[in-house]
């Protein structure tokens, strides 16, 4: 049987931006790879006389593919990105070969320093790409031999997941990965061609993006197949709800009378006693949107905008449906310090006809507790 555990190591590896090595090899396969902030800035171990091949020009024996590429643009007048794209695409090749090995095996070195370099590679897209790309689909089996289990986001998984571009079908899937459904649930609840659903989640989960997680039974709770590297955070999400009709119009009537309540209990307050300032994680929430369609709308503004974030609402669901999702800006230690930030949002994150309210943020589980 398949272990991939070996694949999701290397993964979370690359999603946390460690500096330092990876030495790969299998029964017919070795080569290193070193990283310095998510970025391939080396690989040794490759052949590469086979570059100068792809790229219809001699080889200049360079050990270091990235070295090797960028000898070669600037020896035969070849765009940068050609050279580059061209040492990418082998990587890849290797890579692949490497995921269908039953003998795979990982050795993670990690430095202390960053490594230097004005051209690298994007560990995150080389593996994105190797998986999607892959026209056989072997290369997702590899990453997800059984689909029977949990997949919930990594920490900064928006950091990682915005900058790929994908397509609004891609954005439509990942709304659906809510920490609390199966591989295959999300398979079978997408309306998008199954494959290519199976596909991103081995690709996000091959790139660290995604934790897969065994579903849990009567007798016990969920426990993670692949541990986790110490210290290693996790995002525990909220159950899934779809909020209804109802529902919704009864937060509207909330949110509209939060100022008269806010007056009552200033009001009140030289009567009532005292209460300690409550410190933690505090911010501000300024759109709200439980469809997927409102998911990719939060979405596109967090891409816009580095001080925004879409986290879960905390709260439960209904038959398994979606996550609503809240778009929060700041990180506040107090909720007096949020509550006076309130009125310096920038208006091009705001959403008209939505009040922005201050949430407290558990951080532990990645979902805002909204008291409202």
């Amino acid at each position: 049987m398949n272990d991939p555990q070996v694949i999701w190591r290397l993964g979370r590896w690359v999603a946390e931006r460690r500096p330092g090595s990876a030495h790969l090899s299998a029964s017919d396969i070795a080569f290193e790879m070193a990283l310095s902030d998510g970025r391939i800035v080396g690989v040794t171990g490759i052949d590469t006389s086979l570059l100068g091949r792809a790229l219809d020009c001699e080889p200049l024996g360079e050990a270091d593919l990235v070295a090797e590429a960028l000898a070669l643009a600037a020896a035969n007048e070849i765009p940068e990105a050609t050279a580059m794209g061209a040492a990418k695409g082998l990587l890849q090749e290797h890579l692949r070969t490497w995921f269908l090995q039953s003998d795979r095996h990982l050795e993670l070195v990690d430095q202390l320093q960053q490594s230097q370099s004005k051209n690298s590679i994007s560990a995150t897209h080389v593996l994105v790409e190797m998986v999607l790309s892959d026209p056989e689909g072997t290369t997702p089996t590899a990453v997800l031999p059984s689909l029977d289990v949990l997949l919930r986001r990594t920490d900064g998984f928006l950091d990682l997941y915005a900058p790929l571009g994908l397509s609004e079908e891609a954005d439509l899937i990942v709304a659906k990965i809510t920490g609390q459904r199966t591989a295959e649930e999300i398979a079978s609840r997408s309306p998008h061609d199954r494959t290519d659903v199976i596909k991103l989640l081995a690709a996000l989960t091959a790139s660290g993006m995604l934790e897969a997680v065994r579903a849990a039974t009567p007798e016990n709770a969920p426990i993670l197949i692949a541990e986790p590297e110490p210290q290693a955070g996790l995002d525990r999400e909220s159950q899934p709800r779809k909020l209804s009709p109802l529902l919704v119009l009864v937060a509207a009537i909330v949110i509209a009378t939060a100022g008269i309540a806010t007056w009552w209990f200033g009001f009140r307050e030289s009567k009532a006693p005292i209460q300690p300032e409550i410190t933690g994680h505090w911010a501000v929430a300024v759109d709200l949107g439980c469809e997927p369609h409102e998911y990719r709308r939060l979405l596109q503004v967090a891409r816009r905008h580095d001080d925004v974030r879409p986290i879960a609402l905390a709260g439960g669901g209904e038959a398994g449906d979606e996550t609503c999702w809240r778009l929060v800006w700041g990180d506040f230690p107090s909720q007096t310090e949020a509550l006076a930030a309130v009125d310096k949002v920038p208006e091009a994150i705001l959403r008209e006809g939505f009040d922005p309210h201050v949430v407290e943020i558990d951080q532990n589980s990645d979902t805002i507790q909204d008291g409202s």
